[in-house]
Order: structure tokens, then sequence, then C-alpha cells
């Protein structure tokens, strides 16, 4: 299935957040303002939005983070937040390479297997072929107007190849 060339996101300029799985079972909970998100969560936006006032309201420090007094003073991808169980978290990061940055590790990381039904589903949505634990950025293109969602160890250099995956 090919895909639209431009970016979509369900409400632009406000955050939405959606939900992955890596090929280990792990879960990824992705924030974007501006930045693309995948077709499949544009698509189920209402249901990645029930997912995650319930995810959110049972796990508020998923979502309730804050690095320094003044967020301004500290981007989230220089200062990573540690989570005792949890999901890896991800945001987009326009201020420097636009591309999903992770700044949330969790020491014990969430399984989709662990999670209530809504949340399972919502996370099924979206699945990856690279790990979180091994993934700092994560890319979504429309290369020939197929989705690829991708993810690197590194930041973007020119000496950097991501793991790729084609999206349909």
């Amino acid at each position: 299935m090919t895909t639209p060339t431009t970016f979509v996101h369900p409400r632009w300029g406000l955050h939405f957040h959606w939900w992955a799985v890596d090929p280990s079972g792990q879960v990824g909970l992705f924030d974007s303002a501006f930045g693309p998100v995948p077709t499949a969560a544009h698509t189920h936006a209402a249901a990645l939005d029930s997912a995650t006032a319930q995810a959110r309201a049972s796990n508020p420090e998923w979502f309730d983070w804050i690095c320094h007094d003044d967020p301004e003073d500290c981007p989230q991808m220089h200062c990573p937040i540690t989570l005792d169980r949890g999901p890896y978290l991800f945001t987009w990061d326009e201020e420097t390479d636009d591309r999903y940055t992770r700044f949330g590790i969790p020491k014990r990381p969430l399984l989709a297997t662990e999670l209530p039904r809504r949340l399972t589903d919502a996370a099924l949505l979206v699945e990856t072929d690279f790990t979180f634990d091994r993934t700092v950025r994560v890319d979504l293109s429309y290369p020939a107007g197929r989705e690829l969602l991708s993810g690197s160890d590194t930041h973007r250099n020119e000496n950097t190849e991501p793991t790729n995956a084609p999206r349909s």
C-alpha cells in the first residue's frame, strides 16, 4: 500500500501521543506536536487518544515529566529521564534534526503483553523492526510514496546508516 508523500498529524500544533511495539515486544510512547505520525496512528487517532487517556490516568509519570524548573534550559534530548517501569519515551525534535529522540529510558521496559487490551491494541498499530533499547533517533519518511519508519543508535550524521523497515 502506498501512502501520501506529505506528513500527517491529527492535530497539528497540539500534542498527540502514539504508541509502537518493537520486535522484542517492548513498548514505545511517542509525543509530537509538529512532527509526522505514522499513517496508522493518524487513521486511528480517536483510539490512540482513548488509550493514552487510560495510560495517563494510571501512569502520569510517562507524560508529566520535566527536566528542570524551566524546560527551555534543558532540551529533551540532553536530559533523559529514567522510569522504573514503563515504555521507552520519544519526542519529536524540531529544534535540532526533525526526528523523534528517545528521552525516557525504563529500568524495566514495558511489554505489549503486559498492557490493558486497549493499550495493547493501540501499541500494535505501529510495529518496528528496530529495538527501542538500542534506538536513540527515529525517522519517519515517505521515500517513493511508501511510509518508512527507521531507527538509529546515534545522532544524524554523514557516517550513520539507520536500520530501515518498509511500512505498509
